[in-house]
């Protein structure tokens, strides 16, 4: 068998021992039940399911201390216009506890324990990196899991906390874009121009951000999340969380591209040194206006299935396209996804143009493997 055979069968037992402790270990966890704790949230298994007179029907469920209880399942809607999946025996659930009218700690089944599904989801993405692009794709999900803590970590608890979101997020941004960049890629000429180009495109963004959305009057109130976060945490800017919600959304997008871009200039300097600055520009452009037409497409077909509920309500009420865009909630979404598209389109000339002047001639220090991460077109 040959040593490239090897490798991948090294890689694929990796890929599948990473999968199984994941798998396992999120199967595993679970909230343990408070004593002291008058109402709350405990997970259990399912052992049995009783059948009962009339209903609500019950479950004997298994607790994580060994325990066996009797709860209850949630009551079958009684117009059965909304039929969810029947709970069975050996799912893991949540049940919720609080006193009955005897006093006594009762308990019902609230929903079912997602955590090990999204485990084996999680294990499967990282397989796939890892088999794909090796350990590259390894740290790419590592900077993605790392760039989803500093979301949960850094911007959110400072936003409740009452700092200004945009200044916040730019803060988090910039973490994020060191890793999705130089942990990922590794730090290079290459790199670094892409580094700068997405910070740039970043900064267009955000003025355009506030100009339209100020254009738009839009005020953040647009959707139910606004108006519960508005009567639980008054202290948040809305406008301004808007406008995160916009840089943070565009941001993946923005890396993708910025890194072709530098790669590919980087590329033509070192294959033929004699290109000038206008020549690497226009022939890096050849490639950027490709990139665009594809990413620009898949943010906007994002963003409209993200809204493809609302989007129905709409048309199940009759509502107008007119109005339709004049309702905050579909004008807001219109102002992020034109406006990070703006954004991305912009990053493409921005880091040509940053690239091609700083390439030209093959002037700078070509790095081991600093090519290797270019896109192939």
């Amino acid at each position: 068998m040959t040593l490239p055979a090897l490798q991948r069968i090294g890689r694929a037992a990796l890929a599948l021992l990473l999968v199984a402790l994941l798998g396992a270990g999120f199967a595993q966890s679970g909230e343990a039940e408070s004593g002291d704790a008058e109402f709350g949230y405990v997970e259990g298994r399912i052992v049995d399911l009783v059948d009962r007179d009339a209903p609500p029907d019950g479950a004997l469920v298994q607790l994580p201390d060994g325990r066996v209880i009797a709860a209850d399942l949630p009551y079958p809607d009684p117009d059965g216009t909304f039929e969810v999946p029947a709970y069975r025996a050996g799912e893991r659930v949540e049940l919720y506890f609080a006193p009955g009218p005897d006093g006594t700690r009762q308990y019902v089944v609230s929903d079912w324990v997602r955590r090990p599904a999204l485990a084996w989801l999680l294990g499967l993405f990282a397989v796939a990196s890892f088999l794909v692009a090796g350990f590259k794709g390894l740290r790419a999900v590592a900077a993605t899991g790392v760039s989803l803590a500093i979301v949960v970590a850094f911007i959110v608890p400072r936003i409740l906390g009452g700092w200004d979101p945009v200044l916040v997020s730019l803060l988090g941004v910039g973490g994020i874009l060191l890793l999705a960049i130089y942990f990922v890629h590794g730090i290079s000429w290459s790199t670094t121009a892409a580094l700068v180009g997405t910070f740039a495109a970043v900064a267009v963004t955000m003025v355009l951000g506030i100009g339209f959305s100020d254009g738009a009057r839009l005020t953040g109130l647009g959707t139910e999340d606004a108006m519960f976060l508005l009567a639980a945490a008054p202290q948040v800017a809305l406008r301004g969380l808007l406008l995160a919600g916009l840089l943070i959304g565009a941001l993946g997008a923005l890396t993708d591209i910025t890194i072709v871009q530098a790669s590919v200039v980087r590329e033509l300097a070192h294959t033929d040194p004699s290109l000038g600055v206008r020549e690497l520009y226009r022939r890096g452009m050849n490639v950027g206006r490709d990139h665009v037409g594809s990413l620009v497409n898949t943010l906007v077909l994002a963003y409209t299935g993200s809204g493809l509920s609302l989007l129905i309500l709409l048309n199940v009420n009759d509502v107008s396209l007119a109005r339709a865009l004049n309702l905050e909630l579909v004008a807001s979404e219109v102002v992020h996804t034109l406006v990070g598209s703006v954004g991305l389109i912009l990053a493409v000339p921005i880091t040509t143009g940053l690239a091609a002047w700083w390439f030209r001639g093959d002037r700078l220090p070509l790095k081991p493997g600093e090519l290797q991460h270019a896109h192939h077109h």
